[in-house]
């Protein structure tokens, strides 16, 4: 039985990148944004109260991101988890830098992306 999809519920516009170091043009190293996949996504932050009863830091306040299922990003962050790259996410300005994916229900239909923000 196939889980139903709210499409309404994606409102928000994200881009999800890895960086690659590569060389430019002077051979010289440097880091290069590839992009995974702009999607639409269902952004949730976990607010204060739960952060409290997990016994979290506030430092460590983390975005749920809930998209369609993409086999690319599922790859992609499990690739990152082996060679030490980061998949990050942008969203409004700001970068953010996955720690946990979640298929949900193993379902094959949303991935949970359970990112914190990039301070630089």
């Amino acid at each position: 039985m196939s889980k139903t999809l709210n499409a309404g519920k994606y409102n928000r516009k994200i881009v999800i990148y890895e960086i690659i170091e590569s060389i430019d043009n002077a051979g010289f190293p440097s880091n290069v944004e590839s992009e995974i996949l702009t999607t639409y996504a269902d952004v949730k932050t976990l607010r204060g109260y739960t952060l409290i009863t997990n016994n979290s830091d506030f430092d460590k306040a983390y975005v749920n991101f809930t998209i369609r299922y993409s086999q690319a990003v599922y790859n992609a962050y499990y690739n990152s988890q082996n060679s030490n790259r980061d998949v990050l996410i942008k969203f409004r300005d700001k970068d953010y830098k996955i720690e946990y994916l979640n298929n949900i229900d193993f379902a094959n239909v949303e991935l949970e992306l359970q990112a914190k923000e990039v301070t630089h």
